[in-house]
């Protein structure tokens, strides 16, 4: 892949969205109720743990802990950008990321020649949009949209 180079991964925030990967009332329900109640029996653990540390100690780095999920939905890009057609690198492309667990999603396989094309995961307990990656092929480029850790490790896949 001498012809090839892959641009660094970066965050791609949108200018009208919130700085929050929460974007519906489903996932803040389902987020609130998973922290709440996993954060309090974190909690409790580690005061049986040892009872004299004070709260701050113990109730501060749960929750920063805790909200590190959240930070794997954020949104980033990189490009791909070849010598030759791009549309030569989407078997690759393909290949990685169903390696990855990604699957095409159903209006990518209508038309397999489109594009732009997205890739999903099977859904788990939170239903982040962010799970979904882009594919903007243009001439001689390939945009890479989706979540930043999957996107980190797709670019690992793909470096020589």
């Amino acid at each position: 892949m001498k012809s090839v180079s892959l641009s660094q991964v970066v965050r791609a925030q949108s200018p009208y969205r919130l700085a929050s990967p929460v974007q519906s009332w489903r996932e803040l329900v389902a987020l609130t109720l998973t922290l709440s109640a996993g954060l309090a029996l974190l909690t409790v653990l580690l005061m049986m743990f040892d009872p004299l540390a004070p709260a701050a100690w113990i109730v501060i780095p749960v929750l920063l802990g805790g909200s590190l999920p959240l930070f794997a939905a954020l949104p980033g890009q990189f490009d791909v950008v070849t010598r030759f057609d791009a549309s030569h690198l989407l078997g690759t492309l393909d290949a990685s990321l169903g390696d990855m667990g990604y699957r095409p999603a159903a209006s990518a396989s209508a038309d397999a020649g489109a594009a732009t094309r997205c890739y999903q995961r099977p859904a788990g307990l939170f239903h982040w949009k962010e799970r979904t990656i882009s594919l903007s092929v243009q001439q001689h480029a390939i945009t890479v949209g989706g979540p930043l850790p999957a996107l980190r490790q797709l670019k690992h896949r793909l470096a020589p």
